[in-house]
């Protein structure tokens, strides 16, 4: 039986090793990411860390999208989102749902995206997470937009520009109102001409 220092010490050790796993992954090193979140799994594991657990296995999911393998990326979030669930972590839930809608919408399955992102953004919503919310607001208009539906990819767009405004995230509303434009622009023209279309997967 673990004392309760030791039990500190463990998870500690755990968090760093996730810790130095998402550096690597930052850093784009895929292989050692995976490596290494695979570790803090073990580690959370033997821990009884639900929040551990499920953290660690959405980031090996995140891995493997950024990896190009989608499958793998679905099966590993939805792990995590199920731990999320049994243990009712709201914020959990929440990124592993917009996170199971980017990894669908990069499958253009845009029904399975659409499901995600909605159920993400009641979350948001009911937990005032503005910056969450402007994010899926985006990535539904992106959906809306892949779709073909360009009054309701307008309306996401418009919404999450309105969001990131007030946040102050210059960044993201540049990045938004090009959307915008490049929609205005198709209406004008009729053509993308000019253009190289949706940012993919923001």
């Amino acid at each position: 039986m673990h004392t309760p220092e030791q039990d500190d010490a463990a998870l500690a050790k755990a968090e760093a090793i996730h810790q130095a796993a998402l550096e690597a992954l930052e850093r784009k090193e895929f292989d050692a990411a995976r490596e290494g979140f695979f570790k803090a799994l073990e580690a959370f594991l033997a821990l009884d860390d639900a929040v551990g657990q499920a953290m660690s296995q959405h980031n090996l999911g995140l891995t493997s999208q950024e990896m190009g393998d989608l499958a793998k990326a679905r099966e590993w979030l939805e792990k995590s989102l199920a731990i999320s669930e049994k243990e009712e972590l709201e914020g959990g839930i929440t990124v592993t749902c917009h996170q199971l809608g980017v990894v669908a919408q990069m499958a253009e399955d845009y029904p399975k995206a659409v499901a995600c992102y909605e159920r993400a953004l009641e979350l948001e919503e009911k937990t005032g997470n503005t910056a969450g919310e402007a994010r899926t607001c985006h990535q539904l208009g992106l959906v809306a937009h892949y779709q073909g539906d360009l009054e309701a990819a307008k309306v996401w767009y418009a919404r999450a520009v309105a969001i990131f405004e007030e946040l102050g995230d210059t960044e993201n509303v540049g990045k938004t109102n090009k959307l915008l434009d490049f929609l205005t622009d198709f209406e004008r023209k009729g053509s993308h001409e000019g253009h190289s279309g949706p940012c993919g997967n923001a």
